[in-house]
């Protein structure tokens, strides 16, 4: 590999120079924070401290008008089987671990519009950050432990937690609290469908202040979305086809 082609091409040199104008917010890192990705694989105990199994994705109620989406339940990996643990039956949920109040009950694992599961349909898709101006891939997302229990906080976007994800469990738990950026500045991620390959762009209220942009800069920071996303924020923008 030659070394023209670790260099940017002179478009993101372009956009870069455009719409790098302001720093995206920062989370609130004051609650206790956990990790999805640290978080998945690891056991889910009973109110005994007994391993009943295992840690398949977080859900979240995915709403409008809620910048913190909270947490709605969990997927719990059992044998062979996947079971829906609703949020009324999780006692804690940690770094490590998560609790539940008692038995699991076999509740089917397909979810409902408005649900997301974290780690399935959102880990490592495209983020469009509103205040960073900017198009990353997510390389976590933070769960905080707030009054009204637990919620959707914040992303990390860097190439050093990607990295990472790649060690052993006590490494993938760790929460780099000076990269996580608050998920009120989201205005779009792009959103696995449940049991498929592809990819649907799920807009928030954040979405809105793409218009302070302007349609030049929004072309430039929405060019490395896929044509068929690109055209759902421009339908959302209310201007005519994606260029």
């Amino acid at each position: 590999m030659t070394s023209l082609a670790l260099r940017p091409s002179l478009q993101r040199l372009r956009r870069r120079r455009v719409l790098r104008r302001r720093r995206r917010r920062r989370a609130d890192v004051s609650a206790e924070l956990v990790s999805v990705a640290g978080a998945v694989g690891s056991p889910v105990v009973d109110a005994s401290g007994k391993r009943i199994g295992r840690l398949h994705d977080l859900v979240v109620q995915w709403g409008a008008g809620d910048a913190h989406p909270a947490l709605h339940g969990a997927l719990v990996r059992v044998r062979h089987t996947t079971t829906f643990l609703p949020v009324a039956a999780i006692v804690d949920l940690m770094a490590d671990r998560l609790e539940a109040a008692g038995p699991l009950i076999s509740i089917p694992a397909g979810r409902p519009v408005g649900l997301v599961a974290l780690a399935h349909d959102v880990l490592d898709r495209q983020v469009v950050d509103v205040d960073g101006a900017d198009v990353d891939r997510i390389s976590d997302l933070l769960l905080a432990r707030l009054p009204d229990g637990f919620r959707l906080v914040g992303a990390d976007v860097s190439g050093r937690t990607l990295l990472r994800r790649l060690g052993p469990p006590s490494l993938r738990r760790r929460v780099a609290s000076d990269r996580i950026y608050d998920w009120a500045s989201v205005a779009a991620v792009s959103v696995r469908r449940p049991g498929e390959a592809g990819s649907v762009l799920q807009l928030t209220d954040a979405a809105e202040r793409l218009r302070e942009l302007g349609p030049a800069d929004l072309h430039l920071l929405l060019q490395d979305l896929p044509p068929h996303e690109r055209a759902q924020i421009d339908r959302r923008m209310g201007g005519g086809p994606a260029p």
